[in-house]
């Protein structure tokens, strides 16, 4: 079973022959579709990167996702672009001291020192303020918000709509809505069940 682990104890790696492009999003068709190999017992950087260079392959691109998927390619496919770092934070099993992406998110390398091009990272210029749409009850097993979605001990109502800005119109948190925030204990974020829900506005329907 694959386990999240605190990103302040991993770190990206460059190796001598690759460049580290960051953490990308691995949408639903795949970023990278000319090779795949899993293993999740002894996964690192180079397996992954002799896998995709070597042998019946030579992919000039390859990335580490949910620890031990190794996915190799030519080019990104539409719908990946770069994320945050902090979304690809499970540790390689082959390594534990650094980072094989997660979930839905790549550790993406490649053999030429530009990154890829990629699908325009999604932000909504026309919003720049939020406000709550109250407190929403959330069925057990079921997301009512079910797009994107990240973990972290730091979470504040602000940190959750700026991951919102790269991914979707409504954000929730979760963690009747009277749980503070890990990152700002003065705010609430939401409960078990529960999400304190918010939504984006323009300047004209702020005013």
């Amino acid at each position: 079973m694959q386990r999240l682990v605190a990103t302040t104890a991993l770190i990206p790696v460059a190796l001598a022959q690759a460049t580290y492009y960051g953490c990308y999003v691995d949408p639903p068709a795949r970023a990278l579709t000319g090779a795949l190999m899993v293993d999740y017992e002894n996964m690192t950087i180079s397996v992954c990167e002799e896998f995709c260079t070597t042998g019946a392959n030579s992919f000039p691109i390859w990335g580490i996702e949910y620890g031990g998927e190794c996915y190799c390619g030519s080019s990104l496919a539409v719908g990946s672009f770069p994320s945050f770092e902090t979304d690809c934070q499970m540790a390689c099993p082959g390594n534990t001291e650094v980072v094989c992406g997660g979930p839905s998110r790549l550790s993406l390398y490649g053999q030429s020192a530009t990154a890829p091009a990629h699908t325009p990272v999604p932000v909504n210029e026309e919003v720049t303020h939020y406000v709550s749409q109250g407190c929403w009850t959330e069925a057990i097993g079921v997301r009512t918000l079910n797009g994107a979605s990240v973990v972290s001990s730091l979470m504040t109502i602000d940190s959750c709509v700026r991951y919102w800005r790269r991914r979707g119109c409504y954000v929730g948190l979760e963690s009747e809505c009277n749980m503070p925030c890990a990152g700002n204990s003065e705010e609430d974020c939401g409960a078990g069940n529960r999400l304190s829900v918010y939504r984006w506005v323009s300047d004209e329907e702020s005013e």
